[in-house]
């Protein structure tokens, strides 16, 4: 037996093309499941002499998506139940019910939510509409008047309303400042300098983690799921969904940056960078850069070539020619001589040119 159930409305510039992205989907499943659990409390209620729901309550319960109709995203979720449950339509009336509510529960202000929702379950509202974003909302159809609106700031005041904190997805970056193998988790000290957080890690993570802890210069992004206070300070990280390492970040995001002149960069004139060149450079010195080396100041030129300098003893520089793919070194020697060395940047002229700088870049001591 299959009826149209609910059709919520979601709204924002992702759902333009009337599609519904995948991690959105999730949405409707914590739905789903915010309304089994309210129909099992709502019939609860009614039957004090009963501790549990009659077998096949829920299981004879299902949200299926049947079609998404236009007018931002609109799914059409239809009700299929089997078994027992298609023939007591007593039953039913709590599933519906419990749609009802939930949306009455949305559009009611925080102070005054309605006596028949419980608290216990506000809590529900941590995955259901976890996915929206600043811009967006999720609508629900109420038995009168304008829909109910799930935003993320009312999401949030209904998780709060039961909880001192709620949940919502992160997006950290940092460096590893310490690992704890034991807890398989690690301390990241963000880059904006905010407090450490502590992040657990799989077991497959653990050998990066033992490569890259205490490198502040490679960055590692987590996305997961934080706890938060009503301050938006984060608590606690929950999970996490994945783990990423970009090695040597500084010199990654100005390469980044490079990548994006266009010609006439410079006052209207300037070449761009050509940019299977500028990718191949960008990669090696990514890769190899020596860990005892400084970061140097990564320079586009005019003619569409690069310039790196190092704020060191001697100003070391390397000119680099992206167009026959060759390096030219200079600094001034103890006696103000010129130190030069030109390199060919095939794989083995990576090679010398990294042993040459780790030779020849000297870094004062504090």
């Amino acid at each position: 037996m299959k009826i149209d159930f609910s059709q919520p409305k979601f709204t924002g510039a992702r759902f333009d093309e009337h599609t519904l992205p995948v991690d959105v989907a999730r949405d409707l499943a914590a739905y789903e499941r915010l309304i089994v659990e309210l129909a099992k409390h709502l019939y609860l209620q009614e039957h004090p002499g009963r501790q549990r729901v009659p077998k096949g309550f829920e299981a004879g319960f299902r949200l299926d998506i049947e079609r998404i109709d236009e007018g931002s995203t609109k799914p059409m979720l239809a009700l299929v139940m089997a078994g027992a449950l298609a023939l007591q339509g007593g039953e039913r009336d709590y599933f519906e019910r419990a749609r009802d509510l939930v949306a009455e529960c949305i559009a009611a202000p925080i102070t005054a939510l309605p006596e028949a929702f419980p608290k216990e379950l506000l809590g529900y509202f941590n995955q259901f509409g976890r996915s929206l974003r600043a811009d967006e909302a999720l609508e629900l159809p109420l038995q009168s008047g304008n829909p109910a609106r799930l935003t993320q700031d009312k999401r949030k005041q209904l998780v709060l309303a039961a909880d001192q904190v709620y949940e919502r997805e992160i997006s950290l970056n940092g460096y590893i400042e310490e690992v704890d193998f034991a807890k398989s988790s690690f301390r990241l000290k963000p880059a904006d300098n905010s407090p450490a957080v502590v992040i657990p890690m799989s077991d497959s993570f653990h050998n990066t983690a033992r490569t890259y802890g205490g490198r502040e210069r490679h960055q590692i992004s987590v996305a997961g799921v934080g706890a938060y206070d009503s301050y938006e300070r984060l608590q606690k990280v929950i999970s996490i969904e994945s783990l990423e390492v970009t090695k040597n970040y500084a010199i990654s995001a100005r390469f980044d940056e490079i990548s994006q002149l266009e010609n006439g960069w410079f006052e209207g004139g300037g070449l761009a960078p050509n940019a299977d060149r500028l990718s191949r450079v960008s990669e090696k010195l990514i890769a190899d850069y020596p860990d005892k080396l400084p970061i140097p100041l990564i320079v586009s030129k005019q003619d569409g070539n690069l310039l790196l300098e190092w704020k060191v003893e001697g100003d070391p520089s390397l000119d680099i020619d992206l167009t026959n793919l060759q390096a030219s070194y200079h600094a001034f020697g103890a006696n103000d001589e010129d130190v030069e060395r030109d390199f060919n940047l095939d794989a083995a002229g990576w090679q010398s040119l990294f042993a040459f700088l780790n030779e020849n870049i000297k870094v004062q001591q504090a």
